[in-house]
């Protein structure tokens, strides 16, 4: 069996070596920069979601343009009517701004510190910048709820927001990663004198939308 030279032998070392650095990465330094990358891409959805609400600020509606409260002579609230059809509108418009902006967002390109291939946390942020391109497919939904809050006797503040829900896949090298962001976008709020009653505000200082009169 011949030996092998000197070459031969240091030449074998490297790709052990190579092979064992690249089978590193791939399971541990690759989790960091997964991680990594979802970071980033979830704060900019984030910010994908608070510029909706620019949006809908621009719309300049305001409370009484969805809820419509009726007291009687004794100033008991005796009903809150909601616009629904107002409501259902403006929670189809945020969706809709939203995922269009997330349509936009199916390449992003990160640059990672070179250290956050180490799959040590102590190194991910030092060496030089490199390169990654990550391949994204969201999707958003929303719903609309409201909250009673007691703020004293016969003080009550109703909020109305939209709760939006994206779901993130992002494809890197070597792996894929699912990440999820929620927000709250609130659209109106207001402070409700009289006595509310107990089915509007329940037992708790707070509670999910309950019992408004649809219009």
């Amino acid at each position: 069996m011949r030996k092998l030279s000197k070459a031969q032998k240091i030449l074998a070392i490297l790709l052990i070596a190579l092979l064992i650095v690249t089978v590193y990465i791939g399971v541990f330094g690759m989790k960091t920069v997964a991680s990594l990358c979802a970071e980033e891409v979830r704060a900019r959805v984030i910010d994908i979601v608070n510029d909706s609400n620019e949006l809908l600020q621009t719309k300049k509606m305001f409370y009484e343009d969805y809820f419509t409260v009726q007291s009687d002579g004794n100033g008991k609230i005796e009903f809150i009517k909601a616009n629904t059809g107002l409501i259902n509108q403006v929670n189809m418009l945020i969706q809709t701004e939203i995922q269009n902006r997330l349509n936009e967002l199916k390449t992003v390109y990160l640059h990672l510190p070179s250290g956050a291939f180490s799959g040590s946390a102590l190194l991910s942020d030092l060496g030089s910048p490199v390169s990654i391109t990550a391949k994204t497919v969201s999707n958003c939904y929303t719903v609309f709820n409201s909250s009673f809050e007691s703020l004293g006797i016969n003080h009550t503040l109703h909020r109305f927001q939209i709760a939006c829900y994206v779901e993130i896949t992002m494809l890197i090298p070597s792996r894929s990663v699912v990440c999820d962001v929620t927000n709250e976008i609130l659209v109106a709020e207001n402070v409700i004198v009289g006595e509310v009653p107990e089915t509007y505000l329940g037992e708790n200082s707070t509670t999910d939308y309950l019992d408004l009169i649809p219009d």
